[in-house]
């Protein structure tokens, strides 16, 4: 069933090349808007069709946008997303679930905040360890050699990009007190936080990446002085 309060963002031609039911080739519009449920990574979307000739479910599997949601299929002539009802014993199967639902797409949602903070602890622990292991690699290469130069006066920079890295992914595992009355704050309240820990990972893997980048060039001057 579509949701009038989602609204359409384009809508894309499916062919059935064979009916399960009558064996002939169907085509139908289908609507997509923009998706309900916020998850890190890609979702997909079982769609509950109907055979036009005996009515019979179609169910088939869709390939999700990035925040799209499927919404059901288009009436062509009117431009907009029209419902569709299944048959009883089909419903269950068929039916289109946005917000949850069984198999990989159910577990992908309700992990997908445990897999970002993981991929959070992970790198806290790889950029704030990363501090003592450039310090040890920089006196072995030579620090002495470089000290004065541009790439001496450089040298402490990755220490403190790797520091601040830290910092991001730290704020991205603090956890965000709010008051949740009802199903729609909720997901509002989910939405805002899943998109701010987004943020602080982007920042915080910049912040990484810019600093492996600076170590690199550091390290390899004070190689070429040796």
């Amino acid at each position: 069933m579509a949701d009038p309060s989602i609204p359409m963002a384009r809508i894309q031609q499916y062919i059935v090349e064979r009916c399960p039911h009558c064996a002939e080739r169907h085509r139908f519009t289908l609507g997509f808007g923009r998706r309900a449920v916020l998850t890190f990574g890609g979702a997909a979307a079982d769609a509950g069709l109907i055979c036009p000739a005996t009515g019979g479910p179609i169910v088939v599997e869709l390939e999700l946008r990035e925040n799209e949601t499927y919404l059901g299929p288009v009436d062509p002539a009117a431009g907009a997303a029209v419902t569709v009802a299944l048959p009883e014993p089909a419903a269950a199967g068929a039916a289109v679930t946005q917000d949850g639902g069984g198999g990989e797409r159910a577990e992908w949602q309700k992990g997908s905040r445990t897999t970002a903070l993981d991929f959070c602890r992970t790198m806290l622990t790889t950029s704030s360890g990363a501090i003592p292991v450039y310090t040890a690699v920089l006196n072995y290469v030579g620090m002495k050699q470089i000290s004065g130069s541009l790439s001496g006066r450089l040298s402490v920079l990755p220490m403190i990009l790797f520091l601040l890295a830290s910092v991001a992914f730290i704020l991205a595992l603090v956890p965000t007190l709010a008051t949740v009355t009802d199903e729609r704050g909720f997901r509002e309240f989910r939405d805002r936080r899943l998109r701010l820990l987004d943020r602080y990972i982007w920042t915080g893997v910049t912040l990484f990446v810019t600093a492996m980048a600076f170590s690199v060039y550091v390290l390899f001057s004070a190689l070429s002085t040796v």
